[in-house]
């Protein structure tokens, strides 16, 4: 649960600050994985905004998927964001000029946390290391990457980047400063991604082609090379909050398609702000990418949000320009159809009469539509995921 201190004027991770003891609750925030506001989406939602501005300091946003919005925050909710047939949409939600959190007072007031965590994760680490022949880290040059590598960096181990050939170009500066001194081993794909889609068509839900070749493929053929058929430790820095299918993730599992590859996840009931208080509180290098996303990767990726994608064509619109050239604007993450034109809503009874279960329950999205009447919407699970359905 979220707390905000009022003498701190911060966010408390867990409730409590390091500092004052038991906070009061952020009672409106719907969301576990929430995210500093980035200084380009800062900027951009000013410009936005003719009664409110968000001043100095930093700003906390999450995404309601409930309403399908986006919400900045501090104590109480400041704005919402929308994005509305590729219009961005910015509603104040109170006026005047706002102060964000200084980050001296977020590091204070969740001190005593990120202690916590930090113990139990070098703990972890360290039983894994005991156990393991080989290792190695997993090195994106995404915040979470840059966490574990942090904490691993006392033991001795390989850092490895995988070069998807699809990297925002803020990362692959990153990279080449990353090392402190000692080169960072990369596995590259070797074909062009879209030179395959030629071949393969587009990537789709059900038809994620570009992840095995892209990412698992190179990874694979990097361990078979360096350590032949020996199991290898592999640490990433995966977290259970970062999406759906995540939520289920072990501490420890076996890679599906690299059957060499014992995968540990040691942050991986850390939040996205843990994450960031580490970095701060350290004062750690970190890829610029975040200075316009709370989330690096492949630049086109086909399943990222539409949101992101919209940024793109401010933050880098060579990138944007190339996905609209390619046709990938209409054909980023389109699902396959399910959307049943004869379909006839659900129904139940209410107090002696027949009504439509969705304007009870609300619906439900799976696939890109509402699994219950057929209304196109936002997916919030896809139908291999769900227990029932994947059966089907």
């Amino acid at each position: 649960m979220f707390g905000w201190c009022d003498k701190c004027h911060t966010v408390t991770i867990e409730g409590l600050c390091a500092e004052h003891g038991a906070t009061r609750p952020l009672e409106h925030v719907n969301a576990v994985d929430v995210h500093p506001l980035s200084i380009f989406e800062k900027s951009l939602f000013n410009e936005r905004m003719h009664d409110l501005k968000l001043g100095n300091g930093f700003f906390i946003i999450y995404s309601d998927r409930t309403f399908r919005k986006k919400v900045i925050t501090l104590d109480v909710p400041i704005a919402e964001v929308k994005l509305v047939k590729n219009e961005l949409m910015v509603t104040p939600l109170t006026s005047g000029e706002i102060k964000g959190i200084q980050k001296s007072d977020f590091i204070s007031a969740n001190s005593n946390r990120l202690d916590r965590l930090i113990t139990t994760t070098k703990g972890f680490v360290e039983w894994e290391l005991d156990k393991a022949k080989n290792a190695i880290v997993s090195f994106s040059g995404g915040k979470d990457s840059i966490v574990i590598g942090d904490i691993l960096a006392d033991y001795g181990i390989p850092k490895v980047f995988i070069d998807t050939r699809l990297e925002f170009p803020e990362t692959y500066d990153f990279i080449k400063s990353a090392g402190n001194g000692k080169p960072i081993d990369i596995a590259r794909a070797e074909s062009s991604f879209f030179s395959l889609c030629k071949q393969k068509g587009f990537p789709k839900h059900g038809y994620r082609w570009c992840c095995k070749t892209q990412k698992f493929e190179p990874f694979r053929r990097y361990l078979d090379e360096k350590y032949g058929t020996d199991q290898v430790s592999v640490f990433t820095g995966e977290r259970r909050w970062e999406g759906l299918y995540r939520i289920q993730q072990p501490f420890k599992k076996t890679h599906k398609h690299i059957p060499t590859q014992q995968t540990i996840q040691p942050i991986l009931d850390w939040y996205a702000l843990d994450v960031w208080n580490y970095i701060w509180s350290k004062d750690i290098p970190w890829n610029r990418v975040y200075d316009n996303f709370d989330r690096a990767g492949c630049w086109l990726c086909p399943f990222g949000l539409e949101y992101r994608v919209h940024l793109l064509q401010f933050t880098h619109p060579k990138l944007y320009n190339a996905i609209e050239k390619f046709g990938g604007l209409s054909k980023r993450a389109s699902r396959k159809s399910t959307i049943m034109e004869d379909k006839k809503p659900c129904t139940m009874e209410l107090e002696g009469k027949a009504v439509k279960t969705c304007d009870v329950y609300g619906h439900f999205f799976i696939d890109g539509a509402c699994y219950r009447c057929g209304l196109e919407g936002e997916s919030i699970i896809t139908r291999e995921l769900h227990p029932v359905l994947a059966r089907e």
